[in-house]
């Protein structure tokens, strides 16, 4: 089957969610080795306080502007984007970090205020359980749906500081909720979709963590130091490969959203065509 040309292809409209998904597995399949090695270092510095996280966060970059630069048909080498990168390593440990942040603040938030609201219902209804269930239920969906959007808007963080100039940390949180603007919901359901393609790999992980135990149980029994030593290990062993397996077709996907995003709303691509 022939590529689709993403940056030539003369779509005005917004790429569609099979669009999007499709062109990330694509780049995931074509470029697998070189991604997937940067991703399972990146996941190998996590373990490491700190400076590991900030390699992480640089290497992710990375691997999002190899994707994009394929995306635009002006392809880098690991070698040239890492000269890019690399330089604003800490800009986009912050820029995590804050997001973070974001997050942790909206969960606060959302979890004092179903106490509050579980608190008043519980006044109102009594030892009506149907509806005090009823209400919680709806509660829940609301902090959901208001969750999702906030991450919808805050998904690409770490693209403008890879790719763009004169980017500081609290200004790439600002470009990324300027640019999904107008298309949070169709941003939800790439990521809806990306969780299900992502999803055979934690459900193989989840198997193998079982695996694991049941084997590490029976051959050095659950009483023994060693076990727990043994278990542990294979266990974050695992976590690596799958994290690094899942997370250049994230990054792609993330690059191929941002291309989209800024071809429609600033002419990206035709400055490109024109170059």
């Amino acid at each position: 089957m022939p590529k689709k040309n993403l940056s030539s292809s003369g779509q005005t409209g917004p790429l569609s969610v099979g669009n999007v998904v499709s062109a990330s597995l694509r780049i995931y399949r074509d470029h697998f080795k070189p991604y997937f090695g940067l991703a399972f270092v990146a996941y190998l510095w996590l373990l490491v306080p700190i400076y590991g996280w900030a390699k992480y966060s640089a290497i992710s970059a990375l691997i999002s502007r190899l994707a994009f630069g394929e995306v635009r048909e002006k392809p880098e080498t690991v070698s040239d984007a890492r000269r890019e990168v690399n330089p604003r390593m800490w800009g986009l440990f912050w820029a995590g970090t804050l997001t973070f942040l974001i997050f942790f603040g909206v969960s606060l938030v959302g979890g004092i205020a179903m106490a509050i609201l579980a608190g008043g219902a519980a006044a109102i209804f009594g030892q009506n359980y149907a509806i005090l269930a009823a209400f919680l239920v709806v509660a829940v969906i609301a902090f959901f749906i208001i969750y999702i959007r906030i991450f919808s808007r805050l998904l690409i963080v770490e693209l403008p500081l890879a790719l763009e100039n004169n980017i500081g940390a609290s200004s790439a949180i600002s470009r990324s909720w300027q640019l999904t603007k107008g298309s949070v919901g169709r941003i939800q359901w790439i990521v809806f979709v990306g969780i299900l393609v992502s999803l055979p790999m934690t459900i193989v992980v989840q198997i193998l963590t079982v695996i694991v135990q049941v084997v590490s149980s029976a051959v050095l029994g659950r009483e023994s130091g060693l076990f727990y030593l043994v278990y542990y290990i294979l266990i974050v062993v695992l976590s690596i490969v799958s994290g690094a397996l899942v997370t250049p077709f994230w990054q792609a996907m993330k690059a191929i959203i941002y291309y989209d995003l800024r071809s429609r709303k600033e002419g990206l691509g035709l400055k490109m065509r024109d170059r």
